[in-house]
């Protein structure tokens, strides 16, 4: 919008900028607490004792128009989000926050027969998506051990163990027994490489995982050239992961996406102009795990616009009787069976 101001002493002319969330596609809610409102038409907002992450379930309208929408209270202010035709949705969701676990992967190499004395035995690091996020990005490290005829199975691996970390430890963050990617540990059976949680900051570094393949090469038995190792996942299973163990929580991935959803309610230039910025108080604690209500459904506009916008609404909590009530309530509402959770996350060895 332009301004034009006439004072007594100069012509001053404004720009003035004004930021509209008219297109939310995704939308995130950290849910603390069930609230209930009463069902009149004044109840636009809670009571005075209102707390960030309050949240109370409404419905408007009966039957074919039946609608639903949430009355939330976020860092600051009481706002309503999308109100919903309930035969615009397309599907609810509940998903615990175990489930939404990511496991480290990890693999197991181990010689296939006895040592050859006299062979080089080489083993090779394959990562993809080095840096960058493309099958191209490729980066190859290189292991080797000559083997001896006084070499055994057990000195063999602490000694690939060590050609390994030597190999890693020319990586930025790295030492000569230590690196920021992989963890190699020499085991009476084998070598287990396991990939390490990698940097994460909010907004502007995501944490993504170690893409790896451990591949041994060949040497020679006398008649063939043959394969000296065999390479094993062991991967944990999703129920078996423990974060900061075997695994990581879901934390940085529900901060990450609060971050680029709130691009959409309004506050897109977030910490642009660093330091001088506005700060915007965002409610998702990256420490903790969160139980998730995914809901997808449809805009659709009238007349010559009747066109459908596909639209995500996700609430977010870390009690699962949130989640549960939400869903519920939703259910109940669209006169669906929306599958409850079971167990909240109550593990607190991490």
């Amino acid at each position: 919008m332009l301004a034009i101001v006439i004072s007594n002493v100069e012509l001053k002319l404004y720009i003035i900028m004004a930021v509209f969330s008219t297109n939310q596609v995704h939308q995130l809610y950290v849910a603390n607490q069930v609230k209930t409102v009463a069902d009149a038409k004044a109840a636009k907002t809670f009571g005075d004792d209102a707390k960030a992450g309050d949240i109370a379930f409404r419905t408007v309208g009966k039957g074919k128009d039946k609608e639903i929408y949430f009355l939330y209270k976020g860092a600051d202010t009481t706002m309503k989000t999308d109100r919903i035709p309930v035969c615009n949705l397309s599907y609810v969701k509940a998903v615990a926050a175990k489930d939404l676990r990511v496991p480290f992967k990890s693999q197991k190499v181990s010689l296939n027969g006895d040592l050859i004395a006299g062979q080089d035995y080489i083993l090779r690091i394959e990562l993809t998506h080095w840096v960058g996020m493309s099958e191209n990005d490729q980066y190859f490290k290189e292991a080797a051990v000559h083997a001896t005829s006084k070499m055994n199975a057990a000195a063999f691996y602490k000694a690939m163990v060590s050609s390994l970390n030597l190999s890693f430890s020319r990586e930025i963050g790295a030492t000569k027994d230590c690196n920021p990617y992989l963890d190699f540990k020499a085991e009476a059976d084998g070598i287990t490489i396991t990939e390490k949680a990698q940097p994460w900051a909010l907004g502007i570094e995501a944490q993504e995982p170690v893409m790896f393949n451990a591949v041994s090469t060949t040497v020679y038995d006398g008649t063939d050239d043959v394969q000296w190792g065999t390479t094993v996942t062991t991967t944990p299973k999703v129920a078996d992961v423990v974060p900061g163990t075997n695994g990581l929580g879901n934390g940085h991935q529900i901060a990450d996406l609060e971050w680029f959803t709130m691009g959409e309610r309004g506050d897109q230039y977030r910490m642009m102009g660093y330091p001088n910025y506005i700060p915007t108080q965002y409610l998702v604690d990256p420490s903790k795990e969160y139980n998730v209500l995914e809901l997808h459904y449809a805009y659709t506009d009238e007349g010559t616009h009747s066109y459908r916008s596909e639209k995500d609404m996700t609430i977010v909590s870390t009690d699962v009787a949130v989640i549960n009530a939400l869903a519920k309530a939703v259910g109940d509402a669209a006169g669906i069976t929306i599958d409850a959770l079971h167990a909240a996350v109550t593990d607190d060895s991490h």
